[in-house]
């Protein structure tokens, strides 16, 4: 495979990059404070099914920062300097480019994510607690496809602009609207229209799909419905956690897709 050699060099720079260092080594101590606080501040039976429940708070907050911020510059700022053009005209297609370039970044966040969470699972197991394998394993899995879920949307907006200051406004206009803002427009329209007398309690079901269809709300979704027996999804069909599953992989897919159109067809 042709982008092999690029996925190397592009894992190689980011990992010794101090910044990307930086924020994969907070990773690794939110994962590591969660092992710790896990047994002080939950109840009873302490399991490392039921911990991805109390982990998974953190990590939506947390991995679409890292990710974003990590996938955002793999394209624009190459671009930008004119090596992407030096690139394309070795033996390397544009789908080459893209597929090194996102399996490297990724590699180094997914091998920080299974650090951090084999140092939390030793923690929450020594001396009281339970290692639940499979879930655990589960939990680990869902984890890692989120981490590449958001890398994978940072590299879509580094295809889908051309310089690296549009990159960064779009990458965190992203994370503005999925991790800051999105519950507080959920409950601001459900506020709004439930004053206007249009609905009881609930949004009609159009919007509740919409707003559940969010990356992080997805995750929590399929980590309550698939991995933490201390939670459960009793709701309509479109918020299942079996279609929050297609969704997850959509959210990879589709952005990259979409981005990845627009890349191949314009100039350089």
């Amino acid at each position: 495979m042709r982008w092999e050699p690029i996925a190397r060099q592009e894992a190689k720079l980011l990992a010794g990059a101090r910044s990307a260092r930086w924020l994969l080594g907070l990773l690794v101590i939110v994962c590591f404070l969660g092992g710790y606080l896990y047994p002080v501040m939950a109840s009873e039976p302490y399991t490392t099914a039921q911990f991805s429940g109390f982990l998974t708070g953190w990590f939506t907050t947390l991995l679409p920062l890292i990710g974003l911020l990590i996938g955002y510059n793999a394209i624009c700022s190459d671009r930008a300097s004119g090596s992407l053009l030096l690139t394309l005209s070795m033996p390397y297609s544009r789908r080459d480019v893209i597929a090194g370039k996102l399996f490297g970044r990724a590699g180094v966040f997914v091998a920080a994510i299974v650090a951090g969470l084999l140092v939390a699972g030793a923690l929450v197991v020594y001396p009281f607690g339970e290692l639940v394998v499979l879930p655990f394993v589960g939990f680990v899995a869902l984890t890692i496809g989120f981490g590449v879920l958001y890398t994978a949307l940072g590299v879509a907006v580094s295809m889908a602009v051309s310089t690296k200051q549009r990159a960064t406004v779009l990458a965190f206009g992203v994370y503005f609207l999925f991790v800051l803002v999105w519950d507080v427009l959920e409950g601001a329209l459900t506020f709004g229209l439930w004053q206007a007398g249009l609905i009881e309690d609930e949004l009609p079901g159009v919007l509740e799909f919409l707003f559940a269809a969010e990356p992080g709300a997805i995750y929590e979704r399929l980590i309550a419905g698939f991995i933490d027996p201390s939670q459960s999804v009793s709701a309509a069909w479109y918020l299942s956690e079996w279609l929050a599953l297609v969704l997850f992989a959509g959210w990879i897919v589709g952005p990259l897709t979409l981005a990845f159109w627009r890349f191949s067809g314009g100039d350089l």
